[in-house]
Order: C-alpha cells, then structure tokens, then sequence
C-alpha cells in the first residue's frame, strides 16, 4: 500500500467516525465535502511526493473583486485566526488548514475541520455583504415555534 493510500484511508475511517457515517463519498477530485454554516468545505489528501499531507479548506465567500480595503480585512482577519488560513483566490474567500498525517488523530482532524468551518462561516456573510459577492449557501434559518406548531 503507498503511502498516499494509507492516508487516504486513514483519513475516511476519521471522517466516518467523527461525522458518525458508515461511508465517506469522494468527489471527482478525490475530495470529502462537508457544509459548514454558509460555507462549503472539503477534506483532501495532497500527494506532495514525499510524505502526503492533509488540508482541509472551504470558500467563504464567492464573487469577491479585490481591493485595498479587503486585503486589509483579510489580513486583520489573519491575525487573529490561531490555525487557519485565510485569503482571497480568484475572487474567493479561501480559508485552509493544512496537517501532517503523522499522528493524525480524530482530534486533530476535528480542529482543522472545526477551525476551517467556523472560520469561513464567521467571515462568509461580512465580506459578501460589504465587498459583494455571496456565500455558497444561503443562510439556514431556524424554525420558528410557530411553523413548528402550524407543521403539527
């Protein structure tokens, strides 16, 4: 087995126990998807060539025309994010977070999707809003008592 299959399949039987499912489905890219919020985040394997890392990452926000003003957000916003990464690509909010499968345990995986996830939520919205642009889903409301009991 190479190393880039052990990984892969160290990786699947994390995300399985971590999301609580009994299979992991790859996209064409070889990627695991997961929505975080507004935010649409994958897990993925790099084969570097050496050892293989993991990275997990999500867009925040789509559509986004640079400017001074928003590389100064991001970079404020860099800051003060303790793991992830955070930049503008291709009029795209990128946050990553990029670990070694070295000792790749459950909860490492879980902080780097966690701190990913949250990162890109937290952001999505304010930078669409003020810069233009839109996030990759929309807001999920929460059901009202109301249309709770009208369902009923």
């Amino acid at each position: 087995m190479t190393d880039i299959m052990w990984v892969r399949s160290h990786v699947e039987r994390l995300l399985q126990d971590e999301w609580g499912i009994c299979r992991t489905v790859q996209d064409d890219d070889g990627d695991y998807h997961f929505r975080h919020g507004t935010a649409a985040c994958w897990v993925s394997i790099l084969d570097t060539g050496d050892v293989p890392l993991v990275r997990v990452f999500g867009y925040a926000a789509d559509g986004i025309k640079p400017s001074a003003a928003l590389l100064r957000e991001l970079n404020d916003i860099q800051l003060r994010c303790a793991t992830a990464a955070v930049m503008w690509s291709g009029k795209r909010i990128l946050v990553s977070q990029t670990i070694s499968p070295i000792g790749l345990t459950r909860p490492v995986l879980a902080q780097a999707v966690e701190a990913v996830g949250n990162v890109a939520d937290d952001i999505g919205l304010l930078l669409a809003g003020v810069f233009g642009g839109s996030t990759p889903y929309p807001v999920e409301l929460p059901e009202s008592e109301d249309e709770e009991e009208e369902a009923a």
